[in-house]
C-alpha cells in the first residue's frame, strides 16, 4: 500500500474518531448544564434531594420513559424550559448518572446483610430440627381420601373388621342407619379414618365435626396428648364440636377420626338399625369460609408428628418487596425466648420418643446427652467444636440437678444462640454455609441428611448443587414456598376482603370468594408443577372452577364438588391478569378499578418502581359524571401532570382489563346512566428498552407480556430475592441478566430456573 493512502487513512481515522469524541462531550455536558440551571435547585447534585424535593432521583422508568416525562412536565414551574433534544440530553445525564439500576449499582454497590430467621424461615427450622429425630413423612402422591376402616359393633376391635376402603372425604349421611354393606345389618357400627392432611396455607384452622353420635378427632397430637374434639360422650343436643389448631402450609399432619353409631344422642325406643346416622369433617382455613374439608388435601396415608410453635412474632420487614429477617427489636427477642422455652418443653414432654430411650434405661445419660448434641449440631447446622460442645452440651448436664432439666436447659440455650438464630450467608465461607443457603433458598430450612453428609465430605461443588437442587425442586417444601412467593408476589399473600355492592355484583359471598381464591391457587400450581412454562402463568386461557363458580361466570362443569379446568370466555381469559380472583381484588365494590390493576401490572407484573401519590384521592364517583365511563372518569381523575408521572404508564395497563368487571366476568359493554356504551380496552406500555406497544384487551396485553423482557426481569428478580432474602445485585451486576438468559434458552422453565437460582445462590456472593 501506497505509505501515502496508509498516512491519509490514519488520519482520517483519528479525525473521525476525535469528531465522535467531540459530539460525545457535546452531548455530555449540554446534559449536565441542564441539570444544573433547570433541575439542581430541586433534586441536588447526584439526585440526592432537597427541601423542595428530599426523594432521591432514582426510578424504574427506562430512559425513553424518563426523557418522555420530562418533556412533557419538568421542570414543574415552567415545562417548557426543557423540552425535544434537550429534555433527551438531560435524560440521558440523570439516566447514566445516578437515576437507573446499573447507576445506583455502580454508584452504591448491594451487599449481603446479616439478617435473622425471617417468622416463616424460624418456624419451618423448628419443625424440620424435630422432625430429623422422627423420620420423613409420606410422598404425597396423586392418591387422595382417608382410608376408612368399617367394624360391626361399637368398637374397634380387629376382629369385628369387614371393611376397608379410601374414603374421598367426610360427609355421610347413612339414611337406613348403617353403611350400606351386607356385613353391617346392625344398627351399632364404628369406622375409623385414618391417613393424614396437607393442608397449603401456614395459620389457625377452624375443625368442626357434625354429628349426634359419638366421635373423636385427633390431629397431629400424641397418644398421650388430648384429642382436638372429644365428643365421644354426647350431652344434651349438641351437634356440632369444634377444634382450633396452628399448622404450617405445605407440610403432612396424622389424622384420626372415630365414629360410633350406638345408642348416644338417639331414642332408644326406636330400633337402632332404623335412626339415620350422619358425620361431617369441616374445617374453615385461615383465609376462607366453613366448608367440608376438600379432597385434594387429605392423603391415606399415616405421617409423623410436626412440631409447630404457637409463639406470635412481630411481622417481617418486607419493605422492598420480600421479605428479610432485618428487624431486631425487643419484641423480637421476647419471641424468640418464648418460642425457645415453648420447644424445650414440648422436647421434654416428648423425650423418650425423640431420644429412643425409656425412663429406666441404664444408658439414659449417654442417650439424652447424645440426643441434645444431635440437637444442637443441626439447629447450628455445622459440627460442634469442643468450645461449643463445652457451653452447649456439657456445662448444662453437669450443673443440673436431674436428666430432663439438663435437656431442656441444652435446648432452651441452643434456640436463643445467634448461631441458630441468624442466617450463613454473611460470614460464612464453608461447605456446611453452602449446604445453609441451598436449603433455605428451597425450602426455607434446615439440610437434609443427604446434604449434611456432602458437606461433610466437602462434595458441594456447583456440579453436585444442581444435582440436589434437582432433587429438593420436588420436595413439597419447595412447592410450599414456591406457592408463598407467588401468593407474596401477586400481593394476595394475606387475602383482600371481597366485599361487593349486592346491587351491582348479588352473585359475590364469601363462600364463591374462598372458591376463587382456591381456584386461583389450584391454577398457580398447575402452571408451576403441571406445566412448568413460566409464560403460561401470563397466557394459560383455562381456569379452574368448580358448579358454584361455573354458575357465577356462565359455563357448566360436571356436577360435583371438585374444581375442573375449563376454557371460558372463547379464550379471552389470559392467566393470572384476567383471573376472577385477582380482577376482584383490583376492584371497588360497585364498579372496576384500571388504576388498581394498572398499579398491579405496572408494578408486580413489569418490575416498575411507582412513586406513592402526593395525597391519597377518593375516585371520582360515577353520581358526579354519570354520562361519562369508568375509562373516562378515571382519565379526567389523573389527567394533572403532577399525576401523569406515573399515571400515563397505569392507566394505559388498566384500561385494557375493562372489559371483565369488579368481579372478573367479561362484557363488551358498561352501563352509563341508562345506556349501555361499549367497552374501550385500548392499552399501551413503553418498556424499558424499546419502542411503545400497543394491544387491546387482556387476551393480547397478555401475548405481549410473554415475550416482554420487563416481565422476565420483574419475574427472575422477584423469585430470586424472595428464595435467597438477599439482594440479587449482592451475587454482581450481570447476575440478573444471565438468569433471564438461562430461563429464555430453557423454554421458560419455571422449576429450572428455581435450580438455576440455586446454584448461584448457594455459592459465595461476589460482595
Amino acid at each position: 500500500m501506497n505509505p501515502l493512502v496508509s498516512k491519509v487513512r490514519l488520519c482520517t481515522a483519528i479525525c473521525f474518531i476525535f469528531f465522535i469524541s467531540m459530539v460525545s462531550i457535546a452531548d455530555e455536558i449540554p446534559g449536565e448544564s441542564i441539570y444544573k440551571a433547570e433541575c439542581v435547585r430541586c433534586h441536588a447534585e447526584g439526585g440526592i434531594g432537597t427541601q423542595l424535593a428530599p426523594d432521591p432521583l432514582l426510578g424504574d422508568l427506562s430512559l425513553n420513559q424518563l426523557a418522555a416525562y420530562i418533556d412533557e412536565v419538568m421542570p414543574e414551574d415552567d415545562p417548557s424550559k426543557v423540552t425535544g433534544e434537550d429534555a433527551v440530553r438531560v435524560a440521558n445525564y440523570i439516566y447514566n448518572g445516578f437515576y437507573s439500576a446499573v447507576a445506583r449499582e455502580r454508584n452504591r454497590p448491594a451487599r449481603v446483610e446479616m439478617a435473622r430467621l425471617t417468622n416463616r424461615q424460624y418456624q419451618n427450622t423448628l419443625a424440620d430440627l424435630l422432625g430429623f429425630f422422627r423420620g420423613n413423612g409420606p410422598e404425597v402422591d396423586s392418591q387422595r381420601g382417608l382410608q376408612g376402616q368399617y367394624f360391626s359393633g361399637r368398637g374397634f376391635s380387629q376382629k369385628n373388621l369387614v371393611l376397608e376402603r379410601i374414603d374421598q372425604k367426610i360427609d355421610f349421611s347413612f339414611e337406613k342407619g348403617v353403611p350400606e354393606y351386607e356385613k353391617l345389618t346392625s344398627g351399632r357400627f364404628a369406622i375409623r379414618w385414618i391417613g393424614s392432611i396437607v393442608p397449603t396455607e401456614t395459620g389457625i384452622y377452624e375443625f368442626v365435626i357434625r354429628t349426634k353420635h359419638s366421635t373423636k378427632l385427633t390431629l397431629n397430637t400424641a397418644a398421650h396428648q388430648p384429642p382436638l374434639i372429644d365428643a365421644y360422650v354426647q350431652s344434651g343436643d349438641t351437634t356440632e364440636h369444634r377444634g382450633n389448631i396452628r399448622l404450617l402450609g405445605g407440610r403432612c399432619y396424622p389424622l384420626a377420626i372415630e365414629f360410633i353409631k350406638a345408642n348416644q344422642g338417639v331414642n332408644n325406643e326406636k330400633r337402632e338399625h332404623d335412626i339415620p346416622a350422619s358425620i361431617s369433617l369441616l374445617w374453615k382455613p385461615p383465609n376462607g369460609v366453613l366448608e367440608p374439608v376438600p379432597t385434594r388435601v387429605l392423603i391415606p396415608s399415616t405421617s409423623p408428628l410436626v412440631f409447630v410453635t404457637n409463639t406470635s412474632f412481630p411481622p417481617d420487614d418486607k419493605s422492598i418487596g420480600y421479605e428479610r429477617g432485618m428487624n431486631i427489636s425487643k419484641e423480637w427477642v421476647a419471641s424468640t425466648m418464648e418460642a425457645a422455652r415453648e420447644t424445650a418443653s414440648y422436647v421434654i414432654e416428648n423425650i423418650d420418643e425423640l431420644a429412643k430411650v425409656s425412663r429406666d434405661s441404664p444408658d439414659r445419660k449417654k442417650k439424652l446427652k447424645d440426643f441434645a448434641t444431635s440437637f444442637t449440631t443441626q439447629a447450628f447446622r455445622r459440627p460442634l467444636t469442643d468450645d461449643l460442645s463445652s457451653v452447649f452440651i456439657d456445662q448444662p448436664f453437669q450443673d443440673s440437678p436431674d436428666l430432663d432439666t439438663a435437656t431442656k436447659r441444652s435446648v432452651t440455650l441452643t434456640l436463643i444462640s445467634p448461631r441458630f438464630l441468624f442466617n450463613d450467608y454473611s460470614f460464612r465461607s464453608d461447605s456446611f454455609a453452602t449446604a445453609a443457603r441451598l436449603s433455605f433458598g428451597l425450602w426455607d430450612s434446615l439440610p437434609d441428611k443427604v446434604i449434611w453428609n456432602l458437606a461433610l465430605r466437602n462434595r458441594l461443588d456447583p456440579s453436585q448443587i444442581r444435582i440436589q437442587a434437582e432433587r429438593m425442586v420436588r420436595d413439597r417444601r419447595t412447592r410450599s414456598k414456591v406457592r408463598d412467593f407467588l401468593f407474596s408476589w401477586l400481593n394476595v399473600d394475606i387475602a383482600p376482603e371481597l366485599v361487593k355492592d349486592d346491587r351491582v355484583y348479588g352473585d359475590m359471598s364469601p363462600a364463591i370468594a374462598s372458591d376463587l381464591r382456591a381456584s386461583f391457587e389450584l391454577f398457580l400450581d398447575d402452571v408451576v408443577w403441571s406445566d412448568g412454562d413460566f409464560r403460561h402463568l401470563i397466557t394459560a386461557d383455562e381456569i379452574f372452577l368448580n358448579p358454584q363458580l361455573a354458575a357465577v361466570y356462565g359455563t357448566r362443569v360436571p356436577s360435583d364438588d371438585r374444581f375442573h379446568q375449563k376454557r371460558i370466555d372463547d379464550g379471552r381469559r389470559a392467566g393470572i391478569i384476567t383471573h376472577p380472583y385477582l380482577l376482584s381484588t383490583l376492584a371497588y365494590p360497585d364498579t372496576t378499578s384500571p388504576i388498581h390493576r394498572g398499579v398491579f401490572l405496572a408494578r408486580c407484573v413489569l418490575g416498575n418502581v411507582l412513586r406513592p401519590p402526593e395525597e391519597a384521592i377518593a375516585p371520582t364517583p360515577p353520581k358526579e359524571h354519570p354520562d361519562l365511563t369508568t375509562r373516562e372518569r378515571v382519565a379526567l381523575q389523573t389527567k394533572a401532570a403532577n399525576c401523569q408521572v406515573c399515571h400515563a404508564m397505569i392507566n394505559p395497563l388498566g384500561f385494557a382489563l375493562e372489559e371483565f368487571d369488579g368481579i372478573g366476568r367479561y362484557r363488551t359493554s358498561e352501563q352509563v346512566g341508562k345506556e349501555k356504551k361499549n367497552i374501550d380496552n385500548r392499552g399501551f406500555y413503553v418498556p424499558r428498552e424499546g419502542a411503545r406497544t400497543d394491544f387491546h384487551g387482556g387476551r393480547e396485553l397478555a401475548t405481549f407480556l410473554a415475550e416482554s423482557h420487563d416481565f422476565h426481569e420483574a419475574f427472575v428478580q422477584n423469585l430470586f430475592q424472595n428464595l435467597v432474602k438477599q439482594p440479587i445485585q449482592a451475587w454482581g451486576p450481570d447476575t440478573l441478566e444471565k438468569l433471564v438468559n438461562s430461563l429464555e434458552k430453557h423454554n421458560f422453565d419455571i422449576r429450572q430456573l428455581l435450580v438455576d437460582i440455586m446454584v448461584i445462590a448457594a455459592s459465595e456472593p461476589a460482595s
